[in-house]
């Protein structure tokens, strides 16, 4: 089984960090810090956006930069893998799974923030790449299918958000939801986990 995951919400609560470095590149270009569960309703769709939208509509590139120097400087301060997940990654991984990580975070914070928690773990880390939209469009994780030809009746994309549901509706591949993670609603998905290690039953 090919089995891969979002990040935020689903592997780790990455949300403590995310936010710190949002108040602090806001602060840094004179505008006003945002609270915490604003930092949770705006992620999810990159790092673009996220500050597009912290920042009111007073978005500049440096602001965007400035974002993303300090969470680099901060991935794993604050951030806690979410209780089970090591455990069962370990099962999955002995029972023969391949796994994989893809989130719109940067790419390199992605790899960072991986190689930190689970090194060894995954076979595929990918995040944000050049000239690839975001999820939930398919087009990069289709372009990975296709080179490793996966099979996709044996794939299944696990995450939190809306976006991960669209991402595998649009893939046709299984989606599990991860009903304790960041989305404010709950997700039509045929398959649902309220803890990580629910996964092996899942699966």
């Amino acid at each position: 089984m090919y089995i891969f995951f979002d990040l935020d919400g689903t592997l780790i609560d990455t949300l403590p960090d995310i936010h710190n470095s949002v108040n602090k590149a806001l602060i840094a270009n004179k505008l006003d810090p945002i609270t915490f569960m604003q930092t949770k309703s705006f992620i999810g769709h990159g790092s673009k956006n996220l500050m597009l939208k912290a920042s009111n509509d007073n978005f500049t590139d440096k602001l965007l930069a400035d974002y993303l120097s300090i969470y680099h400087a901060n991935l794993h301060n604050d951030s806690k893998v979410y209780i089970g997940v090591k455990e069962t990654l370990e099962k999955l991984k002995k029972a023969g799974h391949v796994l994989g990580v893809y989130s719109n975070k940067d790419n390199s914070d992605v790899n960072k923030i991986i190689n930190y928690y689970f090194p060894d773990y995954f076979d595929y880390i990918l995040g944000k790449q050049p000239n690839y939209p975001l999820k939930p469009n398919p087009e990069l994780m289709e372009r990975i299918i296709n080179q490793e030809k996966m099979d996709k009746e044996n794939f299944i994309y696990v995450g939190d958000m809306q976006t991960d549901y669209d991402l595998a509706h649009n893939l046709g591949v299984k989606f599990i939801f991860c009903t304790y993670g960041y989305s404010k609603e709950e997700i039509n998905s045929i398959y649902k986990i309220a803890k990580f290690a629910d996964l092996l039953q899942v699966i």
